[in-house]
């Protein structure tokens, strides 16, 4: 990916957040910042779907059988990780 698609990439995440964050509404954010139960269980939620990505996608014989479908699953597993890795940083982290 180039500087610029990477650019473009960014700027559609971040306009899809500012809407996805329009939708939730009156809600009180900070109680989902690092260090609250909130965070806490977005990292495990985030922990829980790193451990299905393994168990469910990446041993599954049709996804271990199609190369494709292997690698893109692969994706899904390393981005979950470094998501869990992001929130622990900053959950955990005081």
């Amino acid at each position: 990916m180039t500087e610029k698609e990477t650019l473009a990439a960014d700027a559609d995440s971040e306009q899809q957040r500012l809407a996805d964050l329009a939708e939730i509404g009156d809600i009180d954010l900070s109680q989902y910042a690092p260090g609250t139960f909130g965070c806490h269980e977005a990292m495990h939620t985030t922990s829980l779907m790193l451990d299905m990505t393994d168990d469910h996608l990446l041993q599954h014989p049709a996804i271990v059988a199609d190369p494709e479908f292997y690698r893109l699953a692969g994706e899904v597993h390393e981005a979950l990780f470094a998501l869990y890795q992001a929130i622990g940083e900053k959950h955990l982290a005081d």
